[in-house]
């Protein structure tokens, strides 16, 4: 198993979104709380925190073909259950759910964590190829291409909902292969998420790191506290 990248060899770098290049602005929690203040329902931010948390990971809905599967119906579904189990207050569910959809596909909806692009930058002309693998849906290539500072920067993007199977299901990563036209040996996986980013990937047959922000819980095996620090990583061992 390869745990540790040989810069020397790595032709592609495939990285997560959420959390990793992106992370939602206004924060989650005050956007549904927002929402949920439109139909006159006032919730604490808090609140619909931990609902959202416990929802998300609950995987409420799948596709025909079992666990990890999905596509764009089954993730409009997916949200859709996610809504209304955090907003179980509000008089009119399926218009929260359609506002917070028509939210989370807007560019503006969204911040690019600050190390992020001069990361992308310096890999981008170090010559690798740079793709991003989400957990997402099609509306993940309107929020990057609205996003200028990660737009020029990406060869692909990869989503579940098209792909067929959510990391991290090894077909997932295979797609992402297969968009990059390298071999699995020669592409790393960076994300925030070690199961979906680091272990999957790693299962599928590419290199991986975790990315592991300060306060957040220290990954096992390789990890960098930022995403200049993969920079560094490359430009030191290239």
């Amino acid at each position: 198993m390869n745990t540790r990248p040989n810069w020397e060899r790595i032709q592609g770098i495939v990285l997560d979104a959420v959390g990793t290049l992106i992370e939602p602005s206004p924060p989650v929690a005050v956007a549904y709380a927002r929402a949920a203040l439109r139909q006159g329902v006032e919730l604490d931010p808090e609140v619909v925190r931990g609902r959202f948390k416990a929802a998300f990971k609950a995987d409420l809905v799948e596709g025909d073909r079992g666990r990890l599967s999905t596509d764009e119906a089954v993730e409009r579904r997916r949200w859709r259950e996610i809504v209304a189990r955090v907003l179980p207050e509000v008089p009119d569910p399926g218009r929260a759910f359609d506002e917070l959809w028509d939210h989370f596909a807007l560019p503006e909806s969204w911040r690019v964590f600050p190390d992020a692009t001069p990361a992308l930058a310096a890999i981008h002309e170090a010559g690798l190829r740079v793709c991003i693998g989400s957990n997402f849906d099609a509306r993940l290539h309107g929020v990057v291409a609205g996003l200028p500072a990660l737009a020029s920067l990406v060869d692909a993007v990869v989503v579940s909902s098209e792909v067929g199977w959510r990391k991290p299901r090894a077909e997932f990563f295979h797609a992402v292969r297969d968009r990059l036209g390298l071999p699995s040996d020669r592409i790393v996986s960076v994300g925030d998420d070690f199961e979906n980013d680091v272990e999957g990937a790693r299962r599928a047959g590419l290199i991986a790191v975790a990315l592991s922000r300060p306060g957040e819980r220290a990954a096992a095996g390789p990890s960098i506290p930022d995403l200049a620090a993969l920079a560094g990583l490359h430009g030191a061992e290239a």
